[in-house]
């Protein structure tokens, strides 16, 4: 599940078969221990990616800190990472990321929906708003982390228009982007 509330969300279709609403957390008191045992087993690293069916820094990820923890697992045994999230609070993980970069590759992905902080707080009530994962980007950016959006969802009538495309756009461009993802 997910706490984010985003309209939006594809991540709650029946098709998952969550026999529960989607912003209970089911948390999975064993998470670090499996993750451990799966690092262990591979042969070789690679790119650990988080982040697509649930926001690795919901509020939750606050108290119970299992990204924070996940990331030093995947430091420790020399993998990279990749994390999707439309929340700041991925700056609290800086440190961890900068050391993986070093050994291996860390990427930072920001879901951007709309320039408009007042539109974001309707389609996605419970992140940080625009502007802050903005900001959060361009300290990325300073601390040598790529970082990529994904510009999406562009929903007809709310978002699609030029001026919110072209505003999002100069956010990247300023922010030092590496990448821009768009599934229209």
């Amino acid at each position: 599940g997910c706490q984010h509330g985003c309209i939006y969300c594809d991540s709650r279709s029946s098709c998952y078969q969550m026999d529960h609403a989607f912003e209970d957390i089911a948390v999975k008191e064993n998470a670090l221990e499996l993750l451990e045992a799966a690092l262990k087993s591979r042969r070789k690293p690679c790119m650990i990616g988080t982040g697509s069916m649930s926001d690795p820094y919901m509020p939750l990820e606050r108290d119970l800190e299992l990204t924070r923890k996940s990331l030093e697992l995947i430091g420790k045994h020399g993998f990279g990472v990749t994390l999707l999230t439309k929340s700041d609070r991925v700056l609290r993980d800086l440190d961890i990321l900068q050391k993986i970069n070093e050994k291996s590759k860390a990427v930072v992905q920001m879901t951007l929906t709309t320039h408009d902080d007042v539109l974001c707080r309707i389609l996605e009530p419970n992140v940080s708003t625009t502007f802050q994962r903005y900001e959060a980007l361009k300290e990325f950016q300073s601390a040598g982390i790529p970082t990529v959006v994904w510009l999406s969802p562009l929903v007809p009538f709310l978002n699609d228009t030029p001026e919110n495309v072209l505003g999002i756009l100069d956010c990247c461009a300023d922010a030092g982007v590496k990448g821009i993802i768009n599934f229209g």
